[in-house]
């Protein structure tokens, strides 16, 4: 038996992080304050002014990669450390940080990933225009992903424009989007993922208008879905929910508009999403590089809870359960 075989270089591993999760340094060399950076400390949370302080720390982190054999590593650029109000000025200073972390990923042979957008809304922008419901905010920060990319297209290869994308077609949209109304309303969360959508297909084909050495594409956040019974109750239920969660965010990104299925519901109930004539171009152009996805557990749906006329993006409110077939962790997540 053969002790001294080795991944491929072709093959990436690596870790995935948040800037929020990682940086701290929130009011550091004039960065703008993020909707995380308001969020308040309780008695099982820290607050986010912190983190694991990356901005000061990163040679040890990337050091500890190093050392764990890892060769890339998937950062998210905080909107709000390079421009701090979202729609204006750049801060260079911002830039320079960057700089100085992915200079020293390269100097390791650790390839850099980044991400543009993992939730942390600028304040500004959540305060003035409620964020992603509004298309001023899909201006920005399409903006806002050019300005990056043209700085570090020497440098960086591989970039995804939102993580975890389909969210914005949950009840999570109001949490992740920069949401600050009351409503919390099915027009509101479908015009917030198309605002989205928007905004991943603008920056898509301007890099591959411009920058066809580089790769970008799409990420979802992917739980399996089955059936909690055989009542067929319970398979339509599941069905369902991934066409309107997974299959019809797939579809966008392929350039294939929204699935058949989901644009019939929207044109049925009269779903608002702020649909503009220029939109079918605009996402009907787009193509992935590459598709990727984040993989926590799987989970089993009772469609029995489920009201008559609820909207499919909202299935797994209701009685979502852990696989029972399955050991868990203590997060009852799958082992």
């Amino acid at each position: 038996m053969t002790t001294d075989r080795k991944m491929p270089k072709s093959f990436y591993w690596g870790n995935s992080v948040s800037s929020m999760q990682t940086e701290g340094a929130w009011q550091a060399d004039n960065k703008g304050l993020s909707v995380y950076d308001i969020r308040e400390e309780t008695d099982t949370t820290s607050n986010w002014h912190d983190a694991i302080d990356e901005f000061n720390r990163y040679e040890e982190d990337l050091n500890l990669m190093q050392k764990m054999h890892m060769n890339m590593y998937r950062i998210q650029i905080a909107w709000s450390r390079i421009v701090p109000d979202g729609d204006g000025e750049i801060n260079e200073k911002g830039f320079d940080f960057y700089d100085r972390l992915i200079n020293a990923m390269l100097e390791r042979d650790i390839e850099p990933m980044v991400c543009l957008y993992h939730f942390d809304m600028p304040l500004a922008l959540a305060k003035k225009q409620s964020g992603f419901l509004s298309r001023d905010t899909v201006t920005a920060f399409v903006k806002f992903g050019k300005a990056v990319i043209d700085h570090f297209a020497n440098r960086v290869k591989y970039w995804i424009t939102f993580n975890e994308h389909n969210l914005y077609f949950t009840d999570e949209v109001f949490q992740i989007s920069g949401y600050t109304r009351a409503e919390k309303s099915i027009d509101h969360m479908y015009t917030i993922f198309h605002h989205t959508m928007l905004a991943h297909a603008e920056i898509t084909n301007y890099v591959h208008d411009n920058y066809h050495e580089l790769n970008i594409g799409g990420m979802l956040a992917y739980t399996p879905v089955y059936p909690a019974t055989e009542k067929p109750e319970d398979t339509f239920a599941v069905r369902k929910q991934s066409e309107f969660i997974y299959e019809n965010i797939n579809s966008l990104f392929l350039g294939k508009l929204y699935s058949p299925e989901v644009q019939q519901y929207i044109d049925d109930n009269e779903i608002d999403i702020d649909w503009r004539t220029q939109d079918n171009e605009t996402l009907s152009a787009t193509y992935p590089d590459f598709l990727s996805f984040s993989y926590y557990r799987t989970m089993v749906l009772d469609a029995e809870p489920i009201p008559e006329y609820e909207v499919p993006n909202r299935y797994m409110n209701h009685n979502i359960e852990i696989n029972k077939f399955l050991t868990h962790s203590e997060w009852r997540w799958n082992n």
